[in-house]
Order: structure tokens, then sequence, then C-alpha cells
């Protein structure tokens, strides 16, 4: 989409579109390409552009600034995140905007010194603080560590219309620019929320009880379509999918079993955990969803891995799952760790490194076995379990 958009008087939607993007940062895939959406909001005596694009896209982002107004004539540029796919355009921006200040969290101010070499005129917005654009005002509200820790949101106040940054968005790119022109993407904007928000669920909850007695009539995102319609539909979908689960002990047993050997390991790790006030999963991870993986990483108090030692080496599917960790908001960090293996067995200290550096707490060593396990390696595993459930107690 080569124009601008107008959202509304003197209110005009002047991202860019990338269909063809196959995978984003070059960590998720993204089957429908993305958008990096920018907006420009014109009052009577200020203008203000509210986040950029990538910096690949700015002559086309430029010419839509361009085609509505003077650049020079722009007043403030609001980053609400510094990331370069929001903030790539800017140091290019100052350019054609010379008395442009830059509006953004201490945090995005710090990490934008750092992009830019080069002094520009900025100013440090904290949570509610506001700008007058004359007869319009845009209110600043901290939302820290969605996804990094200098976000913040821009609520256009007269109108209802909030600009969450990546919050509540989505790696869409359809026709035209609103989520009720397009077919359902709600698988998308759930996998954008896996992918990039889910870690920080307690962040999520703080941020959208903010929004609360807010009334919204436009939610602007910066990846994917904007809601001119049921605008709270993605922040109650974030709330719903960051409300922590019911209480209770619960212990995942995460396991891959070649030859059944790590999984006869895995049966008596469950036998030994299942003390009276604790419940055990078993999950063999071929076959789980990657999402009931995760899920069950953050409903458990411990996590216990199986993993069988192949080719000197952890085996590709678990250390996938081992990689989950990261992306999970994880309700404890209690761990444990055994496998079986043939004539080496690296796979159960590597996974205990990878523990380890996450801060995870091993209250018993790991457990191996060549091969099938013995009796007496049976009855090891069923201690490692009962001792990862009476720690699980403690808490």
């Amino acid at each position: 989409m080569s124009e601008a958009v107008e959202l509304g008087k003197g209110l005009h939607w002047i991202g860019v579109k990338d269909p063809t993007l196959a995978v984003f940062d070059d960590l998720f895939p993204t089957e429908h390409g993305t958008t990096y959406n920018s907006f420009l909001v014109q009052g009577d005596t200020h203008t203000a552009i509210i986040d950029t694009v990538k910096a690949k896209r700015f002559e086309e982002f430029l010419a839509k600034i361009t085609s509505i107004m003077d650049p020079a004539e722009v007043d403030y540029i609001v980053v609400n995140h510094s990331e370069p796919d929001h903030s790539g355009s800017l140091a290019k921006l100052l350019q054609h905007c010379p008395k442009a200040c830059v509006v953004s969290s201490q945090a995005a101010r710090t990490f934008l010194g750092n992009q830019i070499h080069a002094p520009f005129e900025s100013r440090i917005v904290k949570d509610n603080e506001s700008i007058d654009l004359g007869g319009r005002t845009l209110r600043f509200i901290a939302a820290p560590f969605l996804h990094w820790p200098d976000t913040m949101f821009t609520l256009l106040e007269e109108e209802g219309i909030l600009f969450p940054c990546d919050a509540f968005g989505s790696h869409y790119s359809g026709e035209g620019i609103f989520a009720d022109e397009m077919p359902d993407f709600s698988g998308e904007t759930r996998f954008y929320f896996d992918c990039i928000m889910r870690p920080f669920k307690e962040r999520i909850l703080q941020a959208v009880a903010k929004l609360d007695g807010v009334e919204l009539k436009m939610l602007c995102p910066s990846h994917g379509p904007i809601y001119r319609c049921d605008a709270r539909k993605p922040i109650d979908l974030y709330r719903k999918w960051s409300m922590p689960k019911a209480a209770g002990k619960r212990i995942a047993i995460f396991y891959l079993s070649p030859h059944g050997n790590t999984e006869q390991m895995a049966e008596a790790v469950a036998s030994g955990a299942g003390l009276p006030g604790v419940h055990v999963t078993l999950c063999h991870i071929n076959h789980a969803s990657v999402a009931d993986i995760r899920d069950l990483m953050e409903e458990c108090d411990a996590l216990i891995f199986g993993i069988p030692t192949i080719n000197r080496d952890i085996p590709k599917p678990m250390w996938d799952v081992l990689a989950y960790l990261s992306t999970v908001s994880l309700k404890g960090n209690i761990g444990g760790i055994f496998g079986s293996y043939g004539w080496s067995g690296e796979a159960c200290r590597m996974a205990e490194e990878r523990l380890k550096g996450m801060n995870f707490k091993l209250p018993v060593p790991f457990v191996r076995s060549p091969f099938m396990p013995k009796p007496e390696i049976i009855a090891e595993c069923e201690a490692l379990g009962r001792t990862i459930a009476e720690e699980v107690l403690k808490k």
C-alpha cells in the first residue's frame, strides 16, 4: 500500500507493509508477512509522529508523510519502543524534521543513544504524563517489558485511540489495514503472543489493568491490522492468556525415549514424585504440541527432563524443548535431569548446564543409565522424583 490512510480528521496511518517477509528478525516465521505501523497525529498547534518503520522502508515512509504535510513542521516523534523495526528510520527522519523532539521513556532514550550516534532533542516522559497538541492530548502509559524494558503505550485521549506498539499485534499483512476487512487471523495473533509476549505475563496483567475504565474506540498496534471495531478484543485475549492457572503443586516430566530406556526411567521418576498433594504429568515430547509443552512449563512448580544421549549430544527435539524455557513465564525454578545413553552420556551434563544457566535449582544430581536401567538405577530415579517433590512441597 503506497498511500497514507486517513483514520480520522488529522489522523493518518503512515506505515509500510512487508507482505513477502518470511521470517521476522531471523527468528519467527511470518506466513503472511507483517506491517510496520506508524501514525501521524495533527492537533491545532502541534503535530506528532508515533513510531517509525524499519530503516530499509524509509523512503516509502517519508513519501507518506510528505503527502500529508511538510516533515519540517513535525513537532514530536514518539518512540513507544526502540527496537529497530520501529525506530530504525528515526535517524533519517530527524534529518527531515529539524525541530522535532523525540519523546520516549528513560530506557528508550538510553537505547536510542546507542543506536543514533548524533545529538538530538529529547523529552523523557513518565507514566501518565501527557503532551498537548492543541485540542488533542497524547497521554503516555508505562508498559515495561512488553516486550522490552523501554515500552510505553500512547493514548490519544479525546478519541480513545491507543497506540500500544508491539502489544496486541500480529505479523499479518493483508488487503487494507483494518482487522474487520481481513480473513480470520486469530492464529497469527496467538502465535505472536506466544513467541514475543508470553514470557512477560505478569507485566501484561499490570499493563492491561491500566487500561481498565479507558473507553477505547480504536486499537493501533505496530504490527498487523488496526482494530476500529471491538478494540478491546485483543486486550481481553492478552488478559485471558496471561492469567495464572489454578493453584496446586504440579510437576511435569518431559522426556524422549528412542528405545524405551529413558521412558522406563521417566516412569520411575514419576512414581517417586507422586507424593500426596503433588500432581505429576508425564509428557513424551513427540506426543505433545508446542502449546501443550509451554502450558505445562508455566503451570508446574518443577520441571524434570528425561534426555537420552544421541551422538554425544542432546537430541534436537529436546534441545527445542529446553529452548522454550526462555519463551515462557515460569512458575518455579526447581528442576531435575535423568537419561539413558549407549557408549557415551554427555546429554545430562549439557542439560544441567542449560538449567543452571537459567537459575534453576537442582536439588539432586542427574541420574544416568547405560542402555537399559538396572533396578538400582530405577531406585535412583524414584529417589530423584521424591526429592524434587519434597522440595516443591516446601514452597
